[in-house]
């Protein structure tokens, strides 16, 4: 029986870690990126780019208005403004080496889980 439960315990564990953010990084080899803002979630969440040049092409695809922004320890180099159901826009910068917070400020949408990674080398 206690075969059987510790079985049944590391199945259970098995399957949730497969449950985690497996999404792959998105790779930027171009110098643009499509974001899609949707209810509580940027996607891609995980982006990789090279320095240099970045468009941020960004679309709202959910129900909610909800903007984008790309944050630093020392600013926001891209801020594009709240955008409402269906609406899109896009906002180029020359991005250094480092890692960047993708997120929407709008009411409480970070806390919900509107954030994704960016990453320049």
């Amino acid at each position: 029986m206690l075969v059987a439960r510790l079985t049944a315990a590391a199945l259970v564990i098995a399957a949730l870690a497969g449950c985690g953010s497996s999404e792959p990084v998105a790779q930027v080899d171009d110098g643009r990126i499509a974001i899609e803002l949707d209810d509580f979630l940027i996607r891609p969440q995980n982006v990789r780019a090279k320095a240099g040049e970045v468009t941020f092409e960004v679309s709202n695809r959910g129900r909610l208005g909800h903007n984008f922004r790309l944050r630093t320890a020392g600013g926001e180099p891209v801020a594009i403004p709240t955008l409402l159901p269906g609406r899109s826009d896009s906002a180029s910068v020359t991005l250094s080496r480092g890692s960047y917070k993708m997120l929407c400020t709008v009411a409480n949408h970070e806390q919900l889980g509107m954030t994704g990674r960016l990453v320049v080398r």
